[in-house]
């Protein structure tokens, strides 16, 4: 249909900010996407688009065509949806969010899994620990540990996260178990970036502020220092398995642990959900019921 030509490559330059991220999140050329949008214009005998060679902005009529524009393709968007649906397909790209180890391994693998099963789904898994805006980023779902501060997304619990105190052996035998953890500051440790430890005494729960002797944002990083035998870190269980299954690493001051943490999926509050959308957030539950 003539009428559709260039009003996605038109809504993607204005909700990715520029013609080089529409490319990228398309698939196409800049280029093409640049001939797209200019066909468009003239083909509705006005500008849209204002350019620069630094920004992107829109016109007074760019900005209503665009609110029509988005409503129209996801009109379109649900209509494929409800005719996959009736056949029991899923079709159509899914944008997924998670983080840490628990992204590069569990959900990574799980979204190959769907991926076989649905050939006409195409997934982008973006790796990240940064808390991302699903809607303003364009993400359809994200797989996270805590509790989103957004109250406009739905959450669902999947699994839990255990947060503990490991280190090394050798490190131990060198320098001695804290007692409690008002003791670490005695200690070397190794915290990651940003990361506050917390501990629970009865019912109480509190913050101790640790020396760092080396930190990184990259919770791999710090079981491989803490192995080392270089300190104390505090990390996800996932980070410290196979170091406790193999004795490079020991739990200390279990007793002060504070409860697990939920592990959720999260996604934009919407009336009608994709059905690929919906086909994955069931696949992804079902396979979380073997986690703890």
């Amino acid at each position: 249909m003539r009428y559709l030509d260039g009003l996605a490559e038109f809504c993607a330059v204005v909700t990715e900010g520029g013609f080089t991220r529409a490319s990228e999140t398309l698939g196409v050329s800049a280029s093409f996407i640049s001939r797209r949008v200019a066909d468009l214009e003239g083909r509705l005998g006005v500008r849209l688009l204002h350019r620069t060679t630094r920004s992107v902005n829109l016109t007074d009529i760019g900005m209503r065509y665009y609110e029509r524009a988005t409503s129209i393709l996801e009109d379109i968007e649900t209509l494929e949806s409800d005719l996959a649906e009736q056949q029991n397909l899923a079709k159509g790209r899914i944008r997924v969010a998670a983080g840490g180890l628990f992204g590069e391994t569990w959900v990574s693998g799980q979204l190959a899994a769907f991926a076989r099963l649905h050939p006409d789904v195409d997934i982008e898994l973006g790796i990240t620990d940064r808390r991302i805006d699903l809607v303003r980023e364009g993400y359809d779902l994200a797989v996270r540990h805590g509790m989103p501060d957004d109250p406009d997304l739905v959450v669902r619990k999947i699994a839990q996260r255990r947060m503990m105190v490991c280190a090394a052996p050798d490190y131990v035998n060198r320098h001695g178990v804290p007692a409690h953890p008002k003791a670490l500051d005695a200690h070397a440790c190794l915290p990651a970036t940003g990361q506050r430890w917390m501990f629970q005494e009865g019912e109480n729960t509190f913050e101790v502020k640790v020396r760092s002797r080396w930190t990184s944002n990259n919770g791999a990083a710090l079981a491989h220092a803490c192995r080392a035998g270089l300190g104390i870190t505090r990390l996800a269980e996932t980070y410290c398995t196979e170091g406790i299954a193999d004795g490079s690493l020991v739990v200390l001051l279990k007793e002060f642990e504070v409860p697990p943490q939920e592990t959720v999926l999260t996604y934009p509050s919407r009336d009608r959900l994709p059905y690929r959308v919906r086909a994955l957030i069931s696949f992804l539950t079902d396979a979380a019921r073997g986690l703890s």
